[in-house]
């Protein structure tokens, strides 16, 4: 009897023994597998990021274009109208300042100044031709977040981006 449980608990030693070897092999596959997948990882999470900086920097611009085409077409008659348009332009892009390029037309002469847009626009009592519209032109130099550090992520994105909303002068 004592021989059977010596040798029962000499074969449950050398199951131990196996799985353990076995459970330590397979440890170093986890780390692998891990170090495959982790470069795609973050080549997917960075790109995500840097699409999601892209989305909101166009919205943004678009929006301060939308903006700033509706207070020109509104703002016959008013002696200021470049610089309340560049304003609110501004004020709507704030962080994009330092690379946006504004240009303002009205019925297809751009404006550079308040008396070239006010005398493009008319006066209260007489009015512009009929369906001359305001223009404004946005465009940005797009500068992304990561820096082409990672797999080349710059490269995927635009260098520049534009926006261009007319309105009918009211």
């Amino acid at each position: 009897m004592k021989a059977a449980i010596k040798l029962a608990m000499e074969r449950t030693m050398k199951r131990t023994v196996k799985r353990a070897t076995r459970r330590n092999r397979e440890d170093g596959a986890a780390v692998v597998e891990f170090a495959l997948v982790l470069p795609v990882l973050f080549l997917v999470i960075f790109g995500a990021v840097q699409l999601g900086w892209l989305i909101n920097n166009y919205l943004l611009l678009t929006d301060a274009a939308s903006v700033g085409a509706h207070l020109l077409a509104s703002e016959r008659g008013y002696a200021t109208p470049y610089s309340d348009t560049e304003q609110a332009i501004l004020s709507a892009t704030s962080t994009l300042k330092n690379t946006l390029t504004i240009t303002l037309s009205v019925g297809g002469t751009t404006c550079t100044s308040d008396t070239a847009c006010a005398s493009a626009l008319g006066t209260q009592t007489q009015p512009p031709a009929a369906g001359t519209q305001a223009s404004v032109s946005l465009s940005y130099a797009f500068s992304a977040p990561f820096k082409g550090a990672l797999y080349s992520l710059k490269s995927m994105m635009p260098s520049s981006l534009s926006a261009t909303m007319s309105e009918l002068v009211q």
